[in-house]
């Protein structure tokens, strides 16, 4: 009983606290003393000083007091809170137990339990938590590469102390256990090549757990460097944008030179947003703990706000040395370098400062301070107002790829709190370039002038500009002059000091941006240029020769020289003279000769000089204009001459060049001997041709030309006697585009040379003759003339020169280029018949041809009648071509066309050169008689065919035809309905037939005048009111009328006789036959007048109802009918009356009713007799209207 109540307690359930307290209370009813059965603590104590216990458990503290009858008065508290009375149990009188349901997971140091009464006090430290997890994810590291540091994750927090124990492992040692208390790490010797097993045993209270077995390697193991150490941070004294860091490096700290890696990174100390990082390597020295530097640059002076630096390490050795892994080291704390936003200035500040110059192309930064105590607002550079905040006090703003500046600057402005602006003027350019084309020369070797382009514009001006300095090596330096208009180049004067030898010269240029340099060697015999020629003039002049005379600007006495003297004459030529001459002192002249010249030209001549190591030209002298004196003509002239066939003898001759007569020509001398008997005449001629009439005897002509100076050379031309013409056949040349090619064959072997003369075609003797002479061993050429012209007709002669004189070998014509001709044949129409027409045509003009005519192209076509009028003459449509390849055809007879037809015909020359334009002509052949027999008689002879054919059919299908269009109408006497009696009762009962109750569905009322004027006739009152159709039914003659009911029924009762019969005969709806106006011939239109003609159309009605008087009563009425049957209208003779009397009707116009189904007229018998009287005429329809029936009734049904 006793073990079951303890096990019951350590149990710590709810359920089984419940089963306890049951169980208890039973014992208790017994009279067992339950102290002794429970073995109760001695008084004055606690079960427990302290309780470990799982998260969740239940556990039964007992409190065992010394004073007897305190168990009532016992208080339990947990964690200072009292327990509830439901979990406290009391054992007896001086003991007392607590029981702790699910237990709740407590702080680490654990909750007290205390019982306590008035006298004693008693207490348990109860911790809770959880039983280890097994260590895991173990990590080796080393940061010297003598201690190995490895750690491991604990896993789950147990909330309780928790103890390890570390079992390692070497393959050449034995296993060493430590128990490294509550650490998660254990340091060991660092041993390079040795792999090591590492097993982690986790105890505390509530369990124990032993990982698994981690083997290390080398190669698990990271190497992770000591954090290093900053030392300081501050502004660079000399820039205000560059940060210099310093740290000391820790070489001592790893006792061997290790590669190392140091990684800075500055942060705005504002936001700790990172502004840069960069890396610095070093090998540290392990004697040493050195103080490293780096220096960093923002794109911003660095008071514009507050930073902060730290610093990390990794190695950075080969894998030979160490094959684990390398790590970064832990950031350092970091060093703060304060910005201006912190200070206690109160006025606002712009950096960069006003007037700073920056290079144009980089992304620098501005920024504003404000004072303190105020905020910065918005910041603008030039337009640009996206700035960046980096703290309470300043704004920036970066510019990317800046442009440069205008001459006065960009502004940056700053508005803080309270309306408040400054700003800053920045100047925005470029360092200078370094010096382009750098030349030195010297013009008196006195001074050595140098010159050079400066390269890109700085854009910068006034005190920011470039200033240029030229060193020679020496401590002498010359400030340089800005290039300017005059001196498009930067320039300077360096005075010579030694003529001989080589001068080292730089060129020095700087800005606030930069500086730049560039240096030559120079030599100042090779830099040698001269001043051009001074006071150049002419002194003399011949025929041939100019001599001219000059001095020098500065005193070149004893220098060689070279002198280039160039001459231009008036017709475009140069002639360039080189000569060598000697310095003389300023005071004397040079003088020279220029020979060779032409005689009557005018020359420009100028001259300009270098030295004789060729530098560079100078510049050219002024220019000196003489002309020379007049020489006699230097050449004989061109001649040649035409003779005609009565000794008329034109001479020709070309005019002298200016370059041959050597002065104006005055005139022509021209003389001509008689051979024979040497009888001379003469004729001054002031033209280039002359003629001249001779005899029939041989002549020498001799032409001279005359100027000034003397006479030309004479020319010599020999006419021939006078011979019979030699019958010469004229050859076609061939054109070569630019000229035509002439072939000849020589006659003597003594020719003494051959002439080709042309012209243009049948132009002489208008035309001007030109000529070109030829060596006697010459046998063909092409000639060509400016004058040639494409598509122009030429005459060409061929000519030897013989003793006697000059003589016809060859007569051609041609074309440079042949082009289609320009105008097409006259075509005249000689004679057509039915089938073909037969044309002439006349010839081209020469002019017109533009080429040899080869042959003709005739086009004929239909001229179609439907766009005769609308085309013009020479279109032709689908035209077809018939090729004449003689030239000389003149006609040509067209075949194979059509009779009665117009046709359009054209001619078309054609050449080389292409087709020419044709000249259309209309030509109509005559008709055929045969045609125009058959086209009268045949449609003759098909209409009578056409008739005969119809006439037989239509005798045939007479009865066809008669059936058709007049079928007989059917007697109603025969029908079986009228002879059985049944008719009438069928019409007295059916509401059809009664005018009340069975109102047709038109009613026409024709008005006649005559039948007005007679008594006794019916009329119907119409009851209804007439619409629009009624009244366009009056206007002709004609109205709509529903027939009243009779006297013996009531309007709209039902008949009661019908109704009884209804059931045996359908009743017979109105039919719709129209009852229509039947005219006599010559009979005229209707007038309607006061009688009317009332015609009911429902069923069966008399055709003709003469009206009564209208003013009588409708009872007077008789209501049988007049009429018992109808014959067909052509069948008058048997037509009868069965009662009453009708009055005589007009045969002009009486009403006749049609079948439902027929289109014959139905007349009343009573008609037949008065018929008989007013004589037989025929009928005419002037309309009649036919609407098909729904009548049961009808003609075809009452068979």
């Amino acid at each position: 009983m006793d073990d079951f109540s303890m096990n019951t307690f350590k149990a710590g359930r709810m359920k089984l606290g419940v089963v306890f307290e049951f169980v208890l209370l039973t014992l208790s009813l017994s009279g067992c003393d339950l102290a002794l059965a429970l073995n109760h603590d001695p008084c004055g104590s606690i079960s427990t000083n302290v309780l470990v216990a799982h998260v969740g458990s239940s556990h039964n503290i007992t409190c065992s007091f010394c004073k007897e009858g305190t168990a009532d008065k016992v208080q339990w508290k947990y964690g200072g809170n009292g327990l509830p009375s439901s979990q406290i149990i009391k054992i007896g009188s001086n003991a007392s137990m607590a029981m702790l349901i699910n237990l709740a997971l407590t702080s680490s140091k654990g909750e007290n339990l205390t019982c306590m009464t008035e006298e004693e006090s008693y207490t348990v430290l109860i911790q809770t938590g959880y039983p280890p997890d097994a260590p895991r994810d173990m990590k080796c590291i080393t940061q010297n590469f003598t201690k190995l540091n490895c750690s491991w994750d604990r896993g789950r927090d147990t909330n309780i102390e928790t103890n390890y124990i570390c079992c390692c492992h070497f393959l050449s040692r034995p296993t060493n256990c430590t128990n490294v208390g509550q650490a998660n790490f254990i340091e060991s010797e660092f041993l390079l090549f040795n792999d090591r097993i590492l097993q982690i045993t986790a105890t505390n209270g509530l369990g124990t757990q032993t990982s698994e077995k981690f083997t290390v390697k080398e190669s698990d193991i990271a190497f992770v460097p000591y954090t290093p150490k900053l030392k300081r941070v501050f502004k660079d004294p000399s820039n205000s944008q560059m940060m210099q860091v310093e740290w000391f490096e820790g070489g001592d700290t790893y006792g061997m030179d290790l590669k190392m890696i140091f990684q800075i990174q500055v942060l705005l100390a504002y936001d700790m947003q990172e502004v840069w990082v960069g890396n610095h390597s070093e090998t540290l020295n392990y004697t040493h703990n050195r103080v490293l530097q780096t220096t960093w640059t923002s794109d911003m002076p660095l008071k514009c706000t507050s930073y902060l630096v730290r610093i990390r390490s990794i190695g950075n050795d080969e894998k030979t040395l160490f094959m684990g892994r390398k790590a970064w080291s832990e950031w350092s704390p970091p060093l703060k370098l304060d910005g201006q936003d912190v200070s206690n200035e109160t006025a606002l500040k712009i950096y960069p400062v006003e007037g700073t110059v920056l290079v144009a192309g980089t992304n620098p930064a501005f920024c504003c301070v404000a004072g303190k105590g105020e905020h910065a607002e918005t910041l603008t550079f030039d337009n640009l107002t996206s700035f960046i905040k980096l703290s309470d006090r300043s704004l920036a703003i970066r510019v990317p790829n800046v442009s440069p500046s205008i001459e006065s600057g960009t502004n940056v402005v700053c508005k803080m709190s309270g309306e408040k602006y400054d700003g800053a003027v920045i100047f925005i350019g470029y360092p200078p370039d370094a010096p382009k084309n750098v030349s030195c020369e010297t013009r008196d070797l006195q001074k050595l002038n140098c010159t050079w382009g400066p390269g890109r514009s700085t854009r910068l001006v006034s005190q920011r500009r470039t200033i240029y300095h030229l060193n020679t090596g020496s401590r002498n330096s010359f400030l340089c002059k800005e290039a300017s208009q005059v001196y498009p180049d930067y320039w300077c004067a360096y005075p010579i000091s030694n003529i001989s030898g080589k001068t080292n010269i730089t060129i020095h240029g700087k800005n606030p941006l930069g500086e730049a340099e560039s240096s030559i060697a120079v030599d100042v015999t090779r830099v040698f240029r001269p001043f051009a020629p001074y006071e150049w003039r002419r002194e003399e002049i011949t025929r041939d020769s100019v001599t001219v005379s000059w001095s020098d600007q500065v005193d070149y006495t004893g220098i060689d020289l070279d002198c280039e003297i160039v001459i231009h004459d008036n017709l475009g030529k140069t002639m360039t003279l080189n000569r060598s001459v000697t310095g003389k002192p300023m005071n004397r002249r040079h003088t020279m000769t220029l020979t060779d010249l032409r005689p009557n030209t005018a020359y420009s001549i100028r001259a300009r000089y270098s030295s004789v190591h060729f530098w560079k030209w100078s510049e050219w002298s002024d220019v000196a204009h003489a002309k020379t004196k007049i020489a006699p003509p230097s050449v004989k002239l061109d001649v040649w001459r035409t003779v005609m066939p009565n000794r008329t003898v034109t001479t020709y001759w070309k005019p002298l060049s200016a370059l041959e007569a050597n002065g104006p020509v005055l005139f022509y001398n021209v003389t001509w001997t008689k051979v024979g008997n040497g009888s001379i005449n003469s004729h001054v001629e002031r033209g280039t041709d002359v003629q001249i009439h001779l005899d029939r005897a041989g002549y020498v002509i001799t032409i001279v030309a005359q100027n000034a100076a003397g006479t030309s050379p004479p020319s010599v031309i020999k006419i021939p006697p006078q011979q019979d013409d030699e019958n010469l056949g004229v050859v076609r040349a061939t054109g070569v585009g630019d000229g035509i090619n002439v072939t000849w064959q020589g006659r003597l072997a003594d020719s003494c040379g051959y002439t080709v003369q042309w012209c243009r075609f049948h132009s002489l003797p208008l035309c001007k003759v030109d000529w070109t002479k030829f060596p006697p061993d010459a046998t063909g050429a092409t000639i060509k003339s400016d004058a040639f012209q494409v598509g122009v007709r030429y005459s060409l002669e061929v000519f030897e020169c013989r003793s006697d004189g000059d003589h016809v070998l060859k007569k051609l014509i041609g074309y440079t280029r042949e082009l289609a001709p320009a105008a097409g044949p006259q075509v005249e129409v000689n004679q057509t018949s039915v089938e073909s027409v037969q044309i002439e045509w006349k010839d081209i003009p020469v002019e017109k041809q533009r080429g040899f005519v080869e042959g003709f192209k005739i086009y004929y076509s239909k001229l179609y009648n439907d766009s005769a009028a609308s085309k013009p003459v020479n279109t032709v449509v689908n035209q077809q071509a018939k090729i004449v390849l003689h030239a000389d055809q003149r006609a040509f007879k067209i075949l194979g066309l059509e009779a009665g037809t117009t046709y359009n015909v054209g001619v078309r020359a054609f050449t080389k050169g292409g087709d020419g334009p044709s000249d259309m002509v209309t030509v109509t052949t005559p008709n055929s008689p045969i045609a125009l027999i058959l086209g009268i008689t045949l449609p003759l002879i098909g209409f009578v065919v056409l008739g005969v054919v119809l006439s037989i059919s239509c005798y045939q299908k007479q009865e066809w035809i008669k059936d058709t269009f007049y079928p007989d109408i059917p007697d109603p006497t025969n029908s079986k309905v009228l002879q059985n009696g049944s008719f009438d009762q069928v019409v007295n009962l059916c509401k059809t037939l009664e005018p009340k109750d069975c109102t047709p569905n038109e009613v026409q009322v024709v008005e006649d005048k005559q039948r007005r004027a007679e008594g006794n006739k019916y009329i119907m009152t119409n009851q209804q009111g007439e619409d629009s159709s009624d009244n366009e039914l009056q206007e002709r003659g004609v109205i709509s009328y529903r027939p009243s009911s009779t006297s013996g029924v009531t309007a709209g009762e039902p008949n009661p006789a019908f109704e009884a019969v209804a059931p045996l005969v359908p009743c017979v709806y109105p039919s719709e036959v129209t009852y229509t106006s039947i005219r006599g011939p010559g009979a005229g239109a209707v007038q309607p007048d006061d009688g009317t003609e009332v015609i009911v159309k429902s069923g069966y009605q008399p055709q003709v109802h003469v009206a009564t008087n209208p003013v009588l009563d409708r009872e007077q009425l008789d209501p049988a009918p007049h009429v018992n049957g109808y014959q067909p209208q052509m069948h008058n003779k048997s037509w009868s009356l069965d009662s009453g009397n009708l009055p005589t009707l007009e045969p002009e116009s009486i009403g006749s009713p049609t079948s439902i189904n027929s289109q014959a007229f139905l007349l009343p018998e009573m008609l037949g007799e008065e018929l008989k009287a007013g004589g037989s005429k025929p009928w005419s329809l002037s309309f009649f209207n036919v609407r098909t029936s729904s009548n049961p009734y009808s003609d075809d049904n009452l068979s």
